[in-house]
């Protein structure tokens, strides 16, 4: 049985291991689940490497990135987690498989992330962000709370940017 950090009523988050590499390549090389990134879909090598800086990350800062899955079928939904951006700021994102959009698995997760933030990072705010165009995201944000507070550029795409106090 897997022990989970974080459990849903119908997902399960632990810290990312060496062994997701294939799910995790899986993921960010589908270029739908991608078309929001600014640099696109992936390789094996880049997800690797991403995947390191996130281990590394936990590590060095504590701060996770998890491995989520489906509880009731234990399927690989996707990553979800935190990063430092370079403002200092802890940010909070996911991204999850196709097969598991319009479920309401991302307002499940980021809820679950907001909530377990609270009692385990130390920060005066949780931000998150994502492109003026991809509003399905910005919507899941503000289902858990979180309010626009700034747009900005990242990586040549205007970004709306939102926050919760921690």
């Amino acid at each position: 049985m897997t022990k989970y950090l974080i459990q849903t009523a119908r997902l399960g988050l632990r810290p990312i291991e060496k062994s997701d590499l294939p799910e995790m390549a899986k993921l960010n090389a589908d270029p739908e689940v991608r078309q929001f990134f600014p640099d696109g879909v992936q390789t094996l090598e880049q997800s690797a490497a991403r995947m390191q800086d996130f281990l590394d990350f936990y590590r060095d800062k504590a701060i996770p990135c998890f491995a989520v899955f489906e509880l009731e079928s234990q399927q690989f939904v996707g990553r979800a987690g935190f990063g430092l951006i370079e403002t200092g700021e802890i940010e909070v994102g996911y991204v999850l498989h196709k097969a598991f959009w319009n479920k309401g698995f991302a307002s499940e997760i980021l809820t679950a992330l907001l909530d377990w933030a609270s009692q385990h990072i130390k920060a005066d705010f949780i931000i998150g962000y994502a492109p003026v165009t991809h509003t399905a995201s910005q919507r899941v944000m503000e289902k858990s709370g979180m309010k626009h507070y700034k747009d900005e550029i990242v990586k040549d795409t205007p970004c709306r940017f939102y926050r919760i106090a921690n």
